[in-house]
């Protein structure tokens, strides 16, 4: 029997994409038609989701980035008021009311092409989103580009590959995030405060009251910020950016640790993503380590002189970037985190229904 396979399931209406490993027993699943996000991510005997999942497709268009893995696409995070200016030109974007900021680009909320799949090098499966097949986008961000994403689920792990492409006449200014979300706790019986969290991260950036940075970069020593050691969340609730990521063999590595559930979960990154956020908010039971290649509202602040990481892509050129998620059980024989089994023992889930906790 093959190792690796891709079925099309129905999920209310919507079609979706499951990937399988069944020597690793895992299953990661892909909604092509609301932002090509994958909205479940499942390991363990007892099924462990390890990804905050939508409980049904009308959630997700109501909130496309607020379950599963949105992609922010050309832009992570928020522009300031929806305004910005490149090469000397004024623009407006789209906001939900006056004085609001523009949020996380076009690309999560929208219908995304399945051009291919397989089950070679992995489960994997590859999909297209072209600005030109929504005139609603051109006329405020006037920049025409292609993404490609493939999910590739492999050896245990879940890859996001994402590529790019400016395929307009003239430059165009572009961000990318990736924006996963954790359930926290991971079990109905598992305790917020015990779970810690670790990211690798030696600045951050302070936020003038709402999530647009004031564009100073501060060092964490001494700070609530510090989050360099595994951190008990307890009564800590983060909505921040970070920088002066450090990267280990060209990733930087995030670890999420629930001890009742004895599972631990890493998000690895490579080195074209140089800021990360910490999301932990007190209204929801989620945490998210979010890759960006650069900090939320860059569009500004590169006009002001900052290093905010903004890229300016010439046409044909391309932005690319690969996150990953390493789930992995807890060695019961330790007590240190950092010591966990070499091997993910998971059960394949035979329903598309999956528990949802609000």
């Amino acid at each position: 029997m093959a190792r690796y396979g891709v079925q099309q399931a129905d999920f209310c209406g919507e079609m979706l994409y499951v990937l399988r490993d069944l020597a690793a027993k895992q299953e990661a699943r892909v909604l092509p038609s609301v932002g090509n996000n994958c909205i479940a991510y499942q390991m363990g005997d007892g099924a462990v989701d390890l990804i905050f999942s939508p409980p049904d497709p009308n959630a997700l268009e109501g909130r496309a980035s607020g379950y599963g893995i949105p992609i922010l696409f050309p832009w992570p995070n928020r522009i300031a008021e929806g305004k910005f200016s490149f090469d000397g030109n004024a623009y407006q974007l789209a906001t939900p009311a006056p004085g609001e900021h523009a949020s996380h680009g076009y690309v999560h909320e929208r219908p995304w092409q399945v051009i291919d799949s397989g089950a070679s090098e992995g489960a994997w499966i590859t999909s297209r989103f072209q600005s030109a097949n929504f005139p609603e986008i051109d006329e405020p961000f006037p920049f025409p580009f292609e993404a490609r994403v493939t999910y590739r689920l492999k050896d245990g792990v879940l890859c996001l590959e994402f590529e790019g492409v400016n395929v307009g006449d003239g430059d165009m200014p572009v961000g990318l995030g990736i924006h996963p979300y954790f359930p926290l706790p991971l079990t109905e019986n598992g305790d917020r405060d015990a779970c810690t969290v670790r990211m690798p991260a030696a600045t951050y950036w302070p936020l003038r009251g709402d999530p647009i940075p004031t564009g100073a970069v501060l060092p964490v020593d001494g700070t609530v910020y510090d989050v360099r050691k595994a951190t008990p969340l307890k009564d800590r609730f983060y909505d921040n950016v970070w920088s002066g990521v450090q990267l280990t063999h060209g990733w930087s590595r995030c670890e999420y640790v629930d001890p009742t559930a004895e599972v631990l979960i890493a998000m690895e990154a490579d080195d074209a993503f140089r800021e990360l956020v910490l999301y932990a908010p007190d209204s929801r039971p989620v945490v998210c380590f979010e890759p960006y290649t650069c900090v939320t509202n860059a569009f500004n602040l590169q006009n002001r002189g900052i290093d905010a990481g903004l890229r300016r892509l010439k046409p044909g050129e391309k932005l690319t970037g690969v996150m990953r998620i390493i789930g992995k059980v807890l060695d019961e024989a330790k007590s240190n985190q950092t010591e966990i089994k070499g091997a993910v023992a998971p059960a394949l889930c035979t329903s598309f229904i999956w528990n949802h906790r609000q």
